[in-house]
């Protein structure tokens, strides 16, 4: 090996390989293998995307865009930052809050793009074991002392198990006002009302609060990659500052504007999802399946993927092996359109006859 292949070898030693959920062996609707939305953007998306197909050689403005989801949030544009995608977000965040000598918290198992940055920056990472699918909040905050960024996706993936507003005030109360808290709210649309913390008055209160949401899930628009950031100027202005110029593109600002402009079309969708996640739930319940109750658009149930999957290859679907996860003897369900939960449930319900006490 060359030298400078040397080094850039030794730079992701230990980094984890991220493996796309699986296509399902049917129709592109048997895939429930990567928390996409099973119905799709609205159709104003599609008619806005048209119209930016016609000015390509324009470099992207993101300054329209940026207004409308700041006054749609209730928050101003110094405290809102777009990014390509939700990663590039977590990209930006390590690369300006951590570094050799510095200490990332995560969960364990944790979301695994906050730990790829976290490792590639050099920093100590500390991983703290989650208890019943959920953050363990005292041993995190006391492994905060003396961090530089803690992660907490919630709801997490890959449990869907989340904090409440009163559990994350008490937390940010003992996490030292030095370390930033990105609280990651990926699933947050599709949390019950007790698991939805208020965000504004969280930000008011706690400066080193960064709360971090992508529109792939509820929005619909996780082929156009596009998220953001909301937090205090003083955080949003030097990651802008770092953010590589253009980097939301004209297809995910108009699908984005267009989205938030048809709010009925997402609430339809999260509608939607929560209806199916009940009946996967209740269906889990009376054949005695564990799982773990989510508030996001999975259920993380205790199956084996490679025993089931004979019968997911027979039904054409395709569900995320938990030892992609950190979640080995796991598999994790993303709720699809009603029929495709249907040939799902039938599934699980051949294979609960076939592997009795398979939980």
């Amino acid at each position: 090996m060359t030298a400078i292949g040397d080094l850039a070898a030794r730079r992701v030693v230990g980094l984890p390989t991220y493996r796309p959920g699986k296509p399902s062996t049917g129709s592109a609707a048997g895939k429930l293998s990567s928390n996409e939305s099973p119905l799709g953007a609205g159709p104003s998306v599609s008619d806005a995307l048209r119209a930016a197909a016609g000015h390509p050689h324009r470099y992207p403005d993101d300054s329209a865009t940026r207004h409308r989801l700041a006054a749609e949030l209730g928050v101003t544009q110094s405290q809102l930052l777009l990014t390509n995608g939700s990663d590039e977000l977590c990209y930006l965040i390590a690369q300006m809050f951590l570094a050799p000598g510095k200490r990332a918290v995560l969960g364990d198992p944790c979301y695994a793009i906050d730990n790829t940055v976290s490792l590639l920056s050099g920093a100590d990472v500390v991983r703290v074991p989650l208890v019943r699918g959920a953050h363990d909040l005292r041993a995190m905050a006391a492994a905060a002392i003396d961090a530089s960024a803690l992660w907490l996706p919630s709801p997490h993936n890959p449990t869907g198990v989340a904090v409440s507003h009163g559990e994350l005030v008490l937390f940010l109360r003992e996490v030292p006002a030095d370390c930033l808290v990105v609280l990651d709210q990926a699933y947050h649309a599709f949390s019950s009302p007790g698991t939805s913390p208020d965000v504004a008055a969280l930000l008011a209160e706690f400066p080193n609060l960064l709360v971090q949401r992508t529109m792939s899930k509820d929005w619909a628009l996780a082929g156009l990659r596009v998220g953001y950031a909301i937090a205090a100027p003083e955080i949003i202005g030097p990651l802008s500052a770092i953010r590589p110029p253009f980097s939301v593109n004209s297809f995910a600002l108009a699908g984005l504007s267009a989205a938030v402009d048809q709010p009925a079309w997402q609430a339809m969708s999260v509608a939607r999802v929560r209806e199916g996640r009940a009946l996967l739930q209740a269906e889990l319940d009376s054949l005695g399946v564990e799982y773990y109750p989510s508030e996001a658009n999975f259920v993380l149930v205790h199956i084996d993927h490679s025993e089931l999957a004979p019968y997911l290859l027979e039904a054409g679907l395709s569900v995320r092996s938990g030892a992609d996860l950190g979640m080995p003897g796991w598999i994790r369900i993303t709720i699809g359109w009603a029929p495709t939960m249907a040939t799902l449930i039938d599934a699980l319900r051949k294979f609960s006859s076939a592997v009795p006490n398979n939980g």
